[in-house]
């Protein structure tokens, strides 16, 4: 049987519904009657908030097929098309798949602009509250600055998710939004004065090789493919061909058309 995880939540529940319809015959379900299912063949979900963070780990745990739901890498999520990203048994799509260019000239927003190497700041991305927590990196912006200050003098720059709230594990294990610090602007960002992204999975990364910044990440992201994962080596970055990955990823997101009619599952499962 293929449960579908409630959110209950007007904002996001549509998007789980989309692929209960897609999916005969599969059950809708709140997060906490399908961790007792002794039947599931696959689970889907969305977020990691409110209870789902126990099922993604469940299913991991149990070697059950997941598939994971969030906002896209790029396009519009609340408004037609609806695009979210979906992957399978993963909650970002970290790999360069083999596929044709038509998705990603359709709809990727960004002009892919030459490689430059005269930026001197470091832009660095750390983990919101809630990815900290899921993956166990609280440590991570700690131990990136003490790796890039060991191996640069360039000015580093550390930019919050704007809205960031403290999230935090409940009695009953479910991974729960805390408040909220006032929110951090979200300024544009003048690409041509970075030097490098260093990042842990903000998809920040898309913007930032678009505008032909090179990026440095050690956990799962989607540029993971041709950033560098040691920190070290901030004063050498890879410079690598981006528009292979950005096709990959343009198969790594679903409108809502493509999550009713069934789609989706095809594409994850190679059918």
């Amino acid at each position: 049987m293929i449960y579908v995880s409630t959110t209950d939540r007007a904002q996001t529940e549509q998007y789980v519904r989309d692929m209960h319809v897609g999916l005969s015959g599969s059950k809708l379900l709140p997060y906490n009657e399908i961790l007792t299912k002794t039947d599931a063949t696959a689970i889907i979900h969305m977020g990691f908030l409110r209870g789902t963070n126990l099922l993604y780990w469940h299913a991991l745990r149990k070697k059950i097929p997941l598939y994971y739901i969030d906002r896209p890498y790029w396009g519009e999520s609340r408004k037609h098309p609806h695009y979210m990203k979906i992957t399978k048994n993963a909650h970002v799509k970290s790999f360069i798949e083999d596929v044709k260019p038509d998705r990603y000239e359709k709809d990727f927003p960004h002009k892919i602009l030459p490689y430059h190497k005269n930026g001197a700041d470091i832009l660095v991305i750390p983990p919101s509250y809630s990815v900290s927590v899921m993956f166990n990196a609280q440590d991570w912006l700690k131990e990136t600055l003490t790796i890039l200050k060991q191996n640069t003098d360039r000015n580093i720059i550390v930019r919050e998710k704007p809205f960031n709230p403290r999230s935090f594990i409940d009695e009953e294990g479910r991974l729960m939004p805390g408040k909220s610090d006032s929110q951090t602007p979200n300024d544009a960002i003048d690409w041509t004065k970075v030097w490098a992204v260093v990042t842990y999975n903000s998809t920040i990364t898309i913007k930032a090789i678009a505008n032909g910044v090179p990026c440095f990440c050690n956990f799962d992201n989607p540029c993971l493919p041709i950033a560098e994962e040691d920190f070290s080596k901030i004063e050498t970055p890879r410079y690598e061909n981006r528009e292979p990955l950005f096709w990959s990823l343009a198969y790594g997101q679903f409108t809502q058309e493509e999550r009713r009619n069934g789609y989706v599952m095809e594409r994850l499962d190679g059918r």
